[in-house]
C-alpha cells in the first residue's frame, strides 16, 4: 500500500483503522501482495480489548465504525454469526478475473477450420504412443523465476583440469619402438603444454519466496532436520496454487486428480451410519475393511484409501480428527467427548493465558527433553481434576501430535491406563488466535482413581494417537478433601480415601485449606476474567489484617495459585502478571502480597459472609 494513503473518519477512527490495517497486513506478510487477507470482527475485538485494556463490546463497535468509514480499503461481509473484513497488502482487495478468451484449450477445441468428421482421428486418439527414450528438458530461466525466483549469484571461481595431449601420438610411438630395437638411446619425449578447461561451479543455492536461502550441497538428513517443515509448506502451497486441477493434496500425500466417482451418496450414508453405530471416531482402514471389504493385498489399496480420505474431507457431514499414521473420522450426531459442562467457546477464553505468553511449563524441562523421553509429568489442580481437562501448554504440545490438515481444529486420542486396564477417548482442541487449547475427556478416570494434587505421567506409544496415563501408588490414605457438592452447587469438605502419591502443597485438605469452601462456583463465562477470580480468591484464602469497615488481606503466592486453580487454570507467571497489573495488590516481600478491596456497596454488605469467624468445622 502506498505511504501516501490516508484513512477516513475522525482522528480516533483514522488511528484505529490504521492499527487494524497494520495487524491484518502483518498477519498476511507471507501472502501474495494482492491476495485477500481476512479477519473477523470477533478476533479483532478480542485482540484490541487485551491490547488497549478496554471493554470488548465497546472496542468492537469502535472497530466496526472506523472500518465503515474506510470501506474503500476494507471490504465488509456479514456472515451468520460474525462480520468479516477483507483487505490486501496493496490496499483494497480486488478479485482476480481470469482471461480465458485466448486460452489454447479454446483454440484446440474450436478451431477456425475444423477437420471433417471422418478425419477426426487425426486430432483425437485414445491411445498414447510409446516413449522409446526420455530426453532431458532444460527449464528456462523464466519458469525458474516463476517457481520461486532465481537468486543473483556473484561471479564464481573456476575449476581447472589439466589434459595432456601429445602431438602426433602414432608417430612418436613408432619412433620409440625403432630406436629401442636398434639399441639406440631414447631421449625424453616432449609433451605439449596442458590445455586448461574452465568449468564454472554449479549454483546449489535456492531462494524461497519468503527470502530463505537453502544450500542443497548439504545432506538430505540435515536439510530435512532444519528446513523440513518449511519445505513441506512451500511445496504444498506451490501444488495447490500452480496445478490444482491435476494434483490433489490430503495431509502429506499428493495424488493425481481423483473424481470421487467410486463413492456415491449411498456409500457416504453407509459410512455415516457405521460411525454412529460405533459411537466413536474410526480409522479409515477400518472403514475400508468393514464397509468396502478392501484388503491390504489389493494393488490399488493406497490409491483407494487416499480417495476415501479426500472425498470425506470434502463432505460437510464428516470431520477429520486424526493424525499422521492414524486417520480418524467422525460425523455429526456423535456423542460428545468429556463433560458437557465445558463449552468450547468459553474454554478457549479461559485457556487464553497460554497464548498470551504466560506459559511457564518449560521452566524445569525443555521441549527437546520431552520429545526424546516421550513422557510428561504433571500435578493435577482442582479445576483439572473436576472437569477432566488439561491445558495445552508448550510442554504438552511437545508431547502431543500436530494437526495433519491446515484447518483441523481437533484431534481425538485414546488414553490407556495400564494400571486399571481401562481407556478413555480424549479430545485435543488446538489453539486458534488468542484462544488457548486444551485436552478433555479424562474426568471419569480422574474421579475414579485420583484426587487434586496427584502426580500423573502421560507417555507416548508406538501408535500416534494412543497414549498411556499412569500414577504412582501408595497405601490407602483417608482425609477430608475439597469436593463439589452437586446438590447445593457449592464447595465442601468430605471424607475421601485415595491410593495415589500427591504433592502435599497441592493437597486440598481441610486442615491446610479450610477457607476454600467459601469460594463461589462462578459460571464458566465469568471465570475467564482472571482479575475478578483473583480478587475473590484473595478474599477467601487471605488472612484478614484489616477491619470490617476497611478490610485488608495478606497471603502468599503459593496459596493464591492453589486457590485460583480451583476456579480456573492459571500458571504462576499469569498469577504474577495479574498481581502486578492491579493497583489493589501490593507486594510486601518476594512471595507475600496484600489486597485492599474497593469500598463495598450495600448489596455486597448484605451478601458478605463472615470470614473473620473460625472456618474449621
Amino acid at each position: 500500500m502506498s505511504n501516501t494513503t490516508t484513512f477516513q473518519g475522525n482522528p480516533a477512527q483514522r488511528a484505529l483503522a490504521e492499527q487494524v490495517y497494520q495487524v491484518m497486513t502483518t498477519q498476511g506478510r507471507l501472502f501474495a501482495s494482492d491476495a485477500p487477507i481476512r479477519q473477523t470482527l470477533t478476533n479483532l475485538a478480542d485482540f484490541f480489548a487485551v491490547q488497549n485494556k478496554t471493554d470488548r463490546e465497546t472496542i468492537a463497535r469502535d472497530i466496526d465504525a472506523a472500518l465503515r468509514e474506510n470501506n474503500g480499503l476494507f471490504a465488509r461481509e456479514e456472515r451468520e454469526d460474525d462480520i468479516l473484513y477483507i483487505t490486501s497488502r496493496v490496499g483494497a482487495y480486488k478479485p482476480r478475473v481470469e482471461d480465458t478468451l485466448h486460452m489454447f484449450r479454446r483454440r484446440l477445441h474450436e478451431p477456425e477450420h475444423p477437420l471433417p468428421v471422418d478425419d477426426i482421428s487425426v486430432v483425437v486418439t485414445t491411445t498414447r504412443p510409446a516413449l522409446t527414450t526420455v530426453e532431458p528438458v532444460f527449464i528456462s530461466d523464466y519458469w525458474q523465476q516463476q517457481a520461486g525466483g532465481t537468486p543473483v549469484v556473484p561471479a564464481l571461481p573456476t575449476i581447472t583440469a589439466a589434459v595432456v595431449v601429445p602431438e602426433d601420438v602414432e608417430t612418436v610411438v613408432e619412433a620409440i619402438e625403432v630406436a629401442e630395437a636398434e639399441g639406440m638411446p631414447v631421449a625424453p619425449v616432449p609433451v605439449a603444454a596442458p590445455a586448461v578447461v574452465e568449468r564454472p561451479i554449479l549454483n546449489t543455492v535456492i531462494t524461497l519466496p519468503n527470502g530463505l536461502q537453502i544450500d542443497l550441497r548439504r545432506s538430505v538428513d540435515e536439510l530435512m532436520a532444519q528446513y523440513g517443515a518449511t519445505l513441506a509448506t512451500q511445496l504444498r502451497s506451490s501444488i495447490e496454487r500452480a496445478i490444482p486441477p491435476r494434483l490433489v493434496v490430503f495431509g502429506n500425500q499428493v495424488f493425481p486428480e481423483v473424481g470421487g466417482g467410486g463413492f456415491g451418496k449411498n456409500d457416504l450414508r453407509r459410512i455415516r451410519d457405521y460411525l454412529l453405530e460405533a459411537g466413536e471416531p474410526l480409522l479409515d482402514v477400518q472403514i475400508m475393511q468393514d464397509i468396502f471389504r478392501y484388503s491390504q493385498n489389493r494393488p490399488d489399496y493406497e490409491s483407494f484409501r487416499f480417495e476415501l480420505n479426500y472425498r470425506l474431507s470434502r463432505e460437510k457431514d464428516f470431520e477429520f480428527v486424526g493424525v499422521e499414521g492414524a486417520r480418524l473420522w467422525t460425523t455429526k450426531g456423535m456423542p460428545p467427548i468429556g463433560t458437557k459442562r465445558l463449552k468450547a467457546s468459553e474454554m478457549g477464553q479461559v485457556m487464553g493465558y497460554i497464548e498470551e505468553g504466560f506459559d511457564d511449563s518449560l521452566v524445569s524441562q525443555t521441549a527437546d527433553t520431552i520429545r526424546k523421553s516421550g513422557s510428561l509429568s504433571l500435578i493435577l489442580s482442582f479445576f483439572e481434576w473436576e472437569y477432566g481437562a488439561l491445558p495445552f501448554t508448550r510442554a504438552m504440545a511437545a508431547l502431543m501430535p500436530t494437526s495433519l490438515l491446515p484447518d483441523q481444529r481437533t484431534t481425538v486420542l485414546r488414553f490407556e491406563a495400564p494400571q486399571h486396564y481401562t481407556s478413555a477417548l480424549v479430545e485435543l482442541r488446538y489453539p486458534t488466535g488468542n484462544r488457548g487449547g486444551w485436552l478433555q475427556g479424562l474426568d471419569g478416570f480422574f474421579r475414579d482413581y485420583l484426587i487434586p494434587g496427584a502426580m500423573i505421567t502421560i507417555s507416548r506409544t508406538d501408535n500416534q494417537h494412543i497414549f498411556t496415563i499412569t500414577y504412582e501408588e501408595q497405601p490407602e490414605v483417608a482425609d477430608r478433601l475439597l469436593v463439589v457438592d452437586e446438590k447445593k452447587n457449592k464447595l465442601a469438605f468430605e471424607n475421601v480415601s485415595y491410593y495415589c502419591v500427591v504433592d502435599t502443597d497441592m493437597l486440598l485438605s481441610q486442615a491446610q485449606y479450610g477457607r476454600l469452601r467459601n469460594l463461589k462456583l462462578f459460571p464458566m463465562g465469568e471465570r475467564r476474567k482472571g482479575d475478578a477470580m483473583l480478587e475473590h480468591a484473595f478474599e477467601t484464602i487471605g488472612d484478614p489484617i484489616g477491619t470490617r469497615s476497611e478490610p485488608r488481606y495478606r497471603t502468599t503466592i503459593e496459596k493464591l495459585l492453589v486457590a485460583l486453580n480451583v476456579l480456573r487454570p492459571a500458571s504462576k507467571d499469569y498469577l504474577v502478571h495479574l498481581l502486578k497489573e492491579n493497583e489493589l495488590f501490593v507486594p510486601e516481600t518476594a512471595t507475600t502480597w496484600t489486597y485492599t478491596p474497593p469500598p463495598a456497596t450495600d448489596e455486597d454488605d448484605e451478601d458478605e459472609e463472615d470470614i473473620y469467624d473460625d472456618d474449621e468445622e
